[in-house]
């Protein structure tokens, strides 16, 4: 795959200082965590690369180790860095991605939501109007008792996840910044649950998700419950199970403050602001196949 021409990568690269000078103006922390983890994230739907002698996990976020600062006094911070997912490659999607991840001292989901808003509309220079889309509205025009009779091996969350993908997530976002919001609890993931829904979002600009985000739960025993809910799932899909992240339980339990956070694709963002179709586009070099 051709190489990015240095005027091309010149272009990204002052969209990258323009985010980080985002951040600085508004007052947040950058902060510098490991990529290679002694634990990784349980979350069923995600696949992490493994190394062994000793065994370490490539991140698929900087979520944790940036919990832990947030439960030391740290105060709103964030950091650009890299992630890492196994076996995702496509126009979207690139197994080594880059990343922006926010925390937000007593910030709600909706002043989060405000502040993505603002950092996209800065960097794009597309000036979005926001549209919220509850998780159930989204699903107002999908037929699922007929993707239920087509797919009757498949488990709620399967059939959920390839309405989304396939038939919803086109649809989102056309001229705006459509954030989905008031996911069900079995897909909270990391958030807090209030009134029978997550505290959990995701932004879609022109079909594209962007980020995802939470009011982030800071309960140590609800969280380890999450996970070993997590692990058996990983278990029925006949998936590696990864360690708990028990640094990351202490810091919880220690005392973490009410804060929202976001995990943004910054390659997407990329490609939004540059007009640009695929991912390795806005790469140096990408694991695309060739």
């Amino acid at each position: 795959m051709p190489m990015l021409n240095p005027h091309a990568w010149r272009q990204r690269q002052e969209l990258h200082y323009k985010v980080r000078g985002f951040f600085i103006k508004r007052g947040l922390l950058e902060v510098d965590v490991p990529m290679l983890a002694e634990a990784c994230g349980t979350d069923p739907w995600l696949d992490y690369f493994e190394t062994t002698q000793p065994a370490r996990y490539l991140a698929t976020s900087p979520e944790f180790y940036m919990k832990r600062l947030l439960a030391n006094g740290f105060g709103d911070i964030f950091s650009l860095t890299h992630a890492f997912r196994k076996d995702e490659s496509g126009e979207r999607h690139n197994c080594e991605f880059n990343i922006a991840e926010w925390y937000r001292i007593g910030f709600t989901a909706e002043e989060l939501q405000q502040e993505i808003l603002d950092l996209v509309n800065e960097i794009t220079g597309l000036n979005l109007p926001m549209k919220r889309t509850t998780w159930k509205q989204a699903f107002e025009n999908t037929d699922m008792e007929k993707l239920k009779a087509e797919h009757s091996d498949w488990t709620l969350e399967e059939i959920e996840d390839y309405a989304m993908s396939t038939i919803i997530e086109p649809g989102l976002g056309k001229n705006c910044a459509e954030f989905i919001v008031d996911y069900p609890p079995q897909r909270a993931a990391l958030a807090k649950i209030r009134n029978e829904v997550a505290g959990r979002f995701e932004l879609y600009v022109n079909g594209m998700e962007l980020c995802n985000g939470y009011e982030e739960l800071a309960n140590a025993e609800e969280q380890r419950k999450r996970f070993l809910e997590d692990i058996e799932k990983r278990k029925k899909m006949n998936k590696p199970i990864p360690k708990i992240d028990e640094e990351f339980l202490a810091a919880l339990e220690k005392g973490m403050p009410e804060c929202s956070g976001v995990a943004l694709g910054l390659d997407r963002l990329y490609m939004l602001a540059l007009g640009k179709k695929s991912i390795d586009e806005v790469l140096l070099f990408s694991t695309l196949p060739q």
